[in-house]
């Protein structure tokens, strides 16, 4: 009786076909023949059969189905095939009876004879290997466990077909090569070692034209549909086409089998069934380029040394439980350096992952964060997944990517996420991989072993980064400038990288030029009238703080565009109330969204406990910005007076409760705007005690009240804060 799955499911005995009838009973048995000599649970096969939604009869109708194969298979006096064996069925093969036997075992022959400098006799054993496949692996069959099992199948078929070419080549069979290239190009377009193999062939037939035409159109679909350009490989063939160049000599990739023996596939040792032939089994990662996608390293990294001392220290933690997928999360407001950091360690830990390292900026374009299924789709193709064969969903692509990873050892960096939803597909299953995280966001709903907050630098760390690009000679001349300019870019990597780097590319200009740069942008709120040498400046500062605005709620963003307009140093939580119109309790959720993107601080006052907002350095321009190009002027306005408007109610009130007098009778009336009466009376219970913590922020407002024009509201002001001041 001979088992044949691929290509369409058939089973032939003594030349005769036995039609297995119904869909279940062909899904059960092809999930025993790809798991042959080896125990298939019950649960496995009814996850196979009806996925997610089994019925409550599910165990009974694969007991039936089991008796209904039994019956098809039962040939002469021969015991059937399928037997029992706790916790499911095994299916009991021997030798030549399965396809897949076959194929693996001429296919392990040719790289043998491969390996053994036997190029013909390799060629003989992979044609013959190939042979053996009549479509894709169970292409009638549609449960998903099983197509994910077929998937690997054929992409074994395809790395095959891949080495056999290459020796193909090697032996000067070029011409009868180009064809089955050609095809195989089209049905696999962004496998890039197919279009080198078939740019080769094309150069030793004489068809330069064709070869570089060939890149032209690899270089093309590549940037189209994945945005990047052709790996390292194809640009150096190209090149060596051009130059003329005629040395090829790549060995070929012959992918190394593992063999199964007939006690290790037993599920209960030695002696516990019949015995089953060596089988090779298919490697986990299928047989191509290992990816390596990381960014390259900055080669004037600088500082961070205890965050990198505890992230490399949690590679080698051993009280960990051996399930549990290592991840480490990177927070840290915009421009601190978590990308650099990250990708720098990465480099660090990559030779501890030799099966690849994969990475994906999840921030995207802006608005526009990359969706987990983009992702997941470009790293099933790293990892030599057809385009063809990718799943549709989420889920399924979440699947494959998991069991593909799941006996390799894989780094994978998730550089910008935006949510925890869009990080957990992207997750390994198993404890041999790691991940690094980055965000603008606190990540404390992703479990986590290692979590880095990363602040600004440590100043030492600021001088050094300019000793590194702008030369240490220029550094020891300003030094009391050196510090003015790290104190001006508030000890921000991104900020001090362009403003050095600017220096860097204008030797004549001092780094006392440098500070007034970076101080304008903080200062210059008209970003119409902002002059040209501040927009290196100013395009650092949005690319970092671009990402985390566009994840924020639409009502965050508007809390930090009209927050930015308070030219005042600090505030209080009450403030979001008037300034957005809405409940102290929604505005209070608003300031903690902030405050969680690092987009403000939280400051606490260790004597009242009482916590206090301010934007940290260059958030504030960057917000003005969004004003700007956001919101009307009548709506700054609006927003202006009834926040300006409601402190200086406060403050009048405070004057009249504190017994200092009453404040002066407005011919326009100064209303307190969306604080409830029992606000008023908590922050007020103490009325100078309330004055004296808002004092530098009642001065400001009336100084900003009266430049604007809200007079009534400035004298409010000044007046009320002159009475309270006499105690």
């Amino acid at each position: 009786m001979q088992f044949r799955i691929l290509g369409p499911l058939e089973v032939v005995d003594d030349g005769r076909r036995i039609d297995v009838s119904g869909q279940r009973q062909r899904t059960v048995l092809a999930m025993l023949l790809l798991e042959s000599g080896r125990v298939v649970s019950n649960d496995r096969l009814v996850e196979a059969i009806w996925e997610r939604k089994p019925p409550a009869t599910s165990r009974t109708q694969v007991q039936i189905g089991i008796c209904a194969l039994r019956r098809m298979l039962l040939g002469g006096p021969h015991p059937g095939p399928i037997v029992t064996r706790s916790p499911g069925y095994l299916l009991r093969m021997t030798e030549g009876q399965l396809d897949l036997h076959a194929f693996e075992e001429r296919a392990a022959a040719g790289g043998r004879a491969a390996a053994a400098q036997q190029p013909q006799q390799a060629v003989k054993e992979l044609r013959a290997a190939l042979e053996l496949w009549q479509g894709h692996a169970l292409t009638d069959i549609s449960s998903k466990p099983v197509r994910a099992k077929a998937v690997q199948l054929d992409e074994r078929r395809l790395a095959v077909q891949e080495q056999c070419l290459e020796l193909e080549l090697r032996l000067g069979n070029h011409h009868r090569a180009v064809s089955e290239l050609g095809a195989l190009v089209v049905a696999h377009p962004l496998r890039e070692r197919l279009r080198v193999l078939l740019m080769t062939a094309l150069h030793r037939a004489g068809r330069q034209a064709e070869a570089l035409d060939a890149y032209r159109q690899a270089r093309a679909t590549l940037v189209e549909r994945l945005g990047i350009e052709p790996g390292a490989e194809l640009q150096r063939l190209h090149r060596m086409i051009l130059a003329g160049e005629e040395e090829w000599g790549t060995p070929p990739r012959i992918q190394p089998f593992i063999m199964v023996t007939a006690d290790a596939a037993q599920p209960n040792g030695p002696g516990s069934g019949p015995a089953v032939p060596e089988v090779p089994v298919v490697p986990a990662l299928p047989a191509h380029r290992i990816p390596r996608l990381l960014p390259a390293d900055i080669a004037d990294f600088t500082g961070r040394a205890r965050a990198i001392q505890r992230i490399l220290a949690a590679s080698t933690r051993t009280d960990a439980p051996r399930t549990v997928v290592p991840v480490t999360v990177i927070t840290g407001r915009g421009g601190s350096g978590k990308t650099t950091l990250a990708v720098h360690v990465a480099h660090r830990l990559a030779p501890d992952y030799p099966d690849g390292q994969l990475f994906a900026k999840l921030s995207g374009a802006p608005g526009h964060p990359t969706s987990a299924a983009e992702v997941l789709r470009r790293f099933l193709r790293a990892l030599g997944v057809t385009d063809e064969a990718v799943p549709g969903s989420v889920e399924e692509r979440a699947e494959m990517y998991r069991d593909l990873l799941a006996e390799g050892r894989v780094l994978v960096v998730l550089d910008g996420a935006a949510s925890e939803c869009q990080v957990a597909p992207l997750l390994p299953g198993s404890s041999g991989s790691r991940v690094l995280i980055t965000s603008w966001r606190r990540f404390t709903g992703l479990p986590a072993d290692t979590r880095i907050e990363l602040s600004r630098f440590r100043r030492e760390s600021s001088v050094q980064m300019l000793m590194k690009i702008i030369g240490r000679r220029r550094v020891a001349a300003e030094p009391l400038a050196v510090e003015e300019l790290c104190r001006a870019c508030d000890d921000l990597p991104l900020v001090l990288r362009a403003v050095a780097a600017r220096l860097a590319a204008r030797p004549h200009r001092t780094v006392a030029d440098a500070v007034a740069q970076a101080e304008a942008v903080d200062r210059c709120v008209d970003v119409a009238r902002r002059p040209d040498e501040l927009r290196h400046v100013e395009q650092a500062v949005r690319t970092c703080m671009t990402p985390a605005y566009r994840a924020l709620s639409p009502e965050a963003q508007r809390a930090l565009r009209h927050l930015a307009q308070l030219e005042i140093p600090d505030f209080a939580p009450w403030i979001g109330a008037p300034l957005l119109e809405c409940e102290p309790h929604c505005a209070q959720d608003l300031l903690d969204e902030l405050t969680e993107s690092y987009l403000l601080e939280a400051v606490v006052d260790q004597a009242s406990r009482a916590v206090r907002y301010r934007f940290p350095a260059f958030v504030r321009a960057f917000a003005l910005e969004r004003l700007a190009a956001e919101e009307s002027p009548e709506e700054q306005r609006a927003a202006l007076r009834r926040v300006l408007g409601t402190l200086a109610y406060l403050t009048g009130e405070a004057q009249r409760r504190g017994g200092y007098g009453d404040p002066p009778v407005s011919d326009e009336p100064i209303r307190c705007h969306a604080m409830p009466r029992s606000l008023v009376d908590r922050l007020l219970a103490d009325p100078f005690a309330w004055y004296q913590q808002e004092r530098a922020q009642v001065e400001a407002a009336g100084r900003q009240a009266a430049e604007i024009g809200l007079w009534t509201i400035s004298c409010r002001l000044a007046s009320s804060s002159t009475a309270l001041a006499r105690k």
